[in-house]
């Protein structure tokens, strides 16, 4: 049924269509419209003012049948938004524009008990220079995001034991005059998958989306709701060994001490430096002995263990996984099943729980941030406070 005018803003409305033309990369009017649930006649409205704001694009490509339409509307690809991500044991700076390409990116390691003076010290002295880039080439930079891990709306972060006050007050000062959006790791990562990876999603329903990096985390998607209303929850904090292996949050025998990129790395032996300089061809390059993919099949046993535990907690259709463990074999990737058959109440069946394995993003941080900031600023329906150039001074 359509919406009624009265039931969304204009606001509201211009962010569904924008919404829509960044998740579907360009649409025809009837899609949008679809899509959105607008009138055909409010959604013309809406392009009329996206096109005078320069936000949209109108091209003529062949119709896709006889008598189709030929008229695609797309988001502008010179739209630039930023992204500041604190992962993998790096702290990343990048400028792109909406599909999440990287037009300039700056990347740190940091220790893994990142001081925050020490955070504020990085920060200042690299958003800077990143704004100093911009500058230079008349690029001006509509929404930033900042993706960190253990992220909340909380006062407190299990993983960065923070001051979350000073941290905000931090970061208004910084970014000042930029609109800013803060969010956890995984749900940038799963703006990522939803907005800028290249392929396909498996799943189009609800399902649990975990990423398993420096960090195995999870959140619950569902599909219509929006991203920033998405629970995260920190996986790797399960405990599944009492006085068990030491982990960076200074618990024992955290799922996480086990099964991140830092535990495997010693495991496959490549340090986690390399891993992250391979990117997503790190398993290719490592030369496992069987006593190794042995040691690795045991620990994605383990993660299956931690996510059959999580879904007794809150039951969901399907499972996403993104990380290193969409790269093992598929013979080696069963051990996960096996983990999940031990703790998911009824066992495991494949028709009842799909299990998807999609190419995770490692080493390109920091565009799960900056996937995040796309969403923010259509979010708004393209009406930010973003400076001009002249503006900055």
């Amino acid at each position: 049924m359509l919406d009624r005018p009265a039931t969304r803003s204009r606001k509201e409305t211009r962010a569904a269509v924008m919404e829509g033309l960044l998740r579907s990369k360009g649409a025809f009017r009837q899609a949008i419209a679809h899509d959105s649930r607008l009138t055909e006649a409010s959604v013309s409205r809406i392009l009329t003012e996206l096109r005078s704001a320069g936000l949209i694009d109108e091209s003529r490509i062949p119709a896709p049948y006889f008598g189709g339409p030929t008229a695609l509307v797309s988001l502008r690809k010179d739209i630039c938004v930023a992204g500041i991500e604190l992962s993998n044991g790096r702290l990343s700076f990048g400028v792109g524009d909406l599909g999440c390409a990287l037009d300039y990116v700056e990347r740190m390691p940091v220790p893994a008990r990142l001081a925050q003076a020490d955070f504020e010290r990085m920060a200042r002295v690299s958003f800077a220079e990143m704004i100093a880039w911009a500058d230079q080439r008349g690029r001006v930079i509509r929404q930033i995001a900042l993706s960190l891990p253990g992220f909340s709306q909380s006062d407190t972060n299990p993983i960065f034991p923070w001051d979350m006050t000073r941290l905000r007050d931090f970061l208004a000062d910084l970014v000042k005059p930029y609109p800013l959006a803060l969010t956890n790791s995984v749900i940038a990562q799963a703006a990522f998958h939803r907005y800028c990876a290249s392929d396909v999603y498996p799943v189009s329903g609800d399902h649990l989306f975990l990423f398993v990096a420096h960090g195995v985390a999870g959140v619950v998607v569902h599909e219509s709701a929006p991203i920033e209303t998405f629970n995260p929850f920190e996986l790797g904090h399960m405990v599944i060994e009492r006085g068990g292996a030491l982990c960076r949050c200074g618990h024992r025998g955290c799922l996480e001490a086990y099964t991140s990129l830092q535990a495997i790395s010693p495991v496959i032996g490549l340090p986690a430096g390399d891993i992250l300089r391979g990117g997503d061809q790190f398993v290719a390059t490592a030369q496992q002995t069987p006593e190794q993919r042995a040691t690795l099949r045991d620990r994605l046993f383990l993660l299956g263990m931690g996510i059959g535990n999580a879904l007794n907690l809150q039951p969901l259709p399907a499972v996403v996984i993104s990380g290193w463990p969409s790269l093992i074999p598929e013979a080696d990737r069963c051990a996960i099943l096996d983990g999940l058959n031990e703790t998911l109440l009824g066992g495991y069946r494949a028709d009842r729980l799909p299990l998807h394995f999609i190419a995770p993003s490692i080493g390109n941080d920091p565009r799960a941030a900056m996937a995040y900031a796309a969403y923010s600023f259509v979010s708004t329906g393209g009406q930010d406070a973003a400076p001009r150039l002249s503006e900055i001074a």
